[in-house]
């Protein structure tokens, strides 16, 4: 036993030491593990399921490089078999097709660096600013350019309208009861003038 090397005493002690707290950490492991019957039997489903898809994609990937290499086995062979045979045919639809190509690339016009000229657009007068129509700033000469505008038709609500034509209708008819008045106005007013759907737009 040289210097600085442990007894055998010594290392059977420390390897008793490590056995025990591994022992010691695998029950505390175990402690903190869920002990539900439930979860660990989904768990174990679910890592099944998993399996499964893996092994089914696996599956399905090597049939897809089996079929491939076997189609490219498959074009070789028939391009080997037209080589052979030295088949010369062309078809009906073939010289058609070809026709049309050439025919595409003569009729094809060739473009000029030119630029082409564009006709101006029709200019059209701005009618924001027509002369009849009254223009003002402020409220005082708003108002007044509107009263000075008398050839358009005022526009009134009906309750105006009643207001002004329903003596109007009681004095030609002394015996009509208020509602029966009042519808009488009512139809006069659809008809009227200065009801705003029946002005011009």
């Amino acid at each position: 036993m040289g210097f600085g090397e442990a007894s055998a005493k010594d290392k059977k002690a420390v390897k008793g030491a490590e056995a025990g707290a591994a022992a010691k950490s695998a029950a505390d492991d175990a402690d903190w593990q869920d002990g539900d019957k439930g979860n660990s039997k989904k768990a174990a489903r679910a890592a099944a399921k998993d399996e499964n898809a893996d092994s089914k994609l696996a599956a399905k990937a090597d049939k897809a490089a089996l079929e491939a290499a076997e189609e490219a086995d498959n074009s070789a062979v028939k391009g080997a078999a037209k080589k052979a045979t030295g088949s010369s045919k062309v078809t009906q639809a073939e010289i058609a097709r070809r026709q049309a190509l050439l025919a595409m690339a003569k009729a094809a016009p060739k473009k000029s660096a030119k630029s082409t000229a564009v006709d101006a657009p029709k200019l059209e007068e701005n009618t924001n600013r027509n002369v009849d129509e009254a223009s003002a700033t402020g409220i005082d000469a708003v108002l007044g350019a509107l009263d000075a505008a008398p050839d358009k038709k005022t526009k009134l609500t009906f309750k105006e309208y009643e207001d002004i034509n329903l003596p109007l209708v009681k004095e030609d008819n002394p015996g009509l009861k208020m509602s029966q008045a009042k519808d009488k106005v009512f139809k006069m007013w659809e008809r009227a003038p200065e009801n705003p759907k029946n002005q011009e737009k």
